[in-house]
């Protein structure tokens, strides 16, 4: 068993990095999350770890208290809704021993769309509103809109790099689609239409420029179609003309992840508020 503890005070968006951050260590795209409020001491926590892993559902749960605002979150790598109500059970009777608490709000994911930290906050929410509801299973749903599935070109003929992203960015519940030159990439782009382009400068057969003027040219979704530049590139001279060329944002490699996610996430978000 794999278990976090984090005494610091924490919000509802340091605990969906800290959970989304062992999902992504898990390789795992699908998962189960038991969200609740509680009080619990040090020998309560170990004992609520050391019982709530001795299902086939729950070994590898990953465990994440904090102790400040009591808020406890159980995540179950590559468990559906259904086992996750079946430990949630467990989890009830175990917590009830240790006293009156509030509800427990259960969630599976991709069931109800990949994990977002607007899916936490609103768990979280769920919780406040049924304070006074001890024990009570709560299922969250994720709304309609929290579900669109965005579409990510790759552009890059390193491999490493692209099979890096491509595993991070399909977790996040995004289609991915890949190219290693840029004329590939520009037909890809021509049939697909994706929401965001994620592009190296140094391509063959079409350079990296080619490819945004040919993109940003386009006249019914190159205008809208957020472009992220990832290169090693570092002259500011070059980056400054990946701008007036139209590029949402820039990163030099090498790159982190987490970073990156949080970009590509915010790129996203924005061109949904333009549409």
């Amino acid at each position: 068993m794999s278990t976090q503890l984090f005494g610091h005070t924490a919000t509802a968006h340091e605990l969906f990095v800290r959970l989304n951050r062992l999902l992504v260590e898990s390789n795992e795209t699908t998962c189960g999350l038991i969200v609740t409020r509680r009080v619990l001491d040090e020998n309560g926590l170990n004992r609520l770890k050391n019982d709530v892993t001795k299902t086939e559902a729950s070994r590898e749960a990953q465990v994440v208290y904090e102790a400040a605002s009591g808020l406890l979150a159980i995540l179950l790598p590559d468990q559906k809704l259904s086992d996750t109500h079946y430990v949630s059970l467990s989890v009830k009777r175990l917590l009830q021993g240790d006293g009156p608490g509030g509800a427990l709000v259960i969630a599976g994911f991709p069931e109800c769309g990949v994990p977002k930290e607007a899916d936490m906050l609103a768990m979280q929410d769920m919780l406040t509103g049924e304070a006074d509801q001890d024990g009570a299973i709560l299922i969250y749903n994720q709304p309609e809109q929290s579900r669109q599935s965005f579409t990510i070109l790759i552009v890059d003929e390193d491999e490493t790099a692209c099979e890096l992203l491509d595993s991070r960015l399909r977790l996040k519940g995004y289609e991915v689609f890949k190219a290693t030159n840029g004329l590939d990439g520009l037909r890809l782009f021509d049939a697909l239409r994706p929401d965001l382009v994620i592009t190296e400068l140094s391509l063959t057969a079409l350079g990296g420029y080619e490819l945004i003027r040919a993109i940003r040219g386009r006249k019914e979704a190159g205008g809208t179609c957020g472009i992220l530049v990832l290169s090693e590139n570092r002259v500011e001279r070059d980056i400054s003309a990946c701008f007036e060329l139209g590029v949402s944002d820039y990163i030099k490699k090498p790159f982190s992840p987490i970073e990156l996610e949080a970009r590509v996430r915010r790129l996203l978000e924005r061109e949904v508020r333009l549409a």
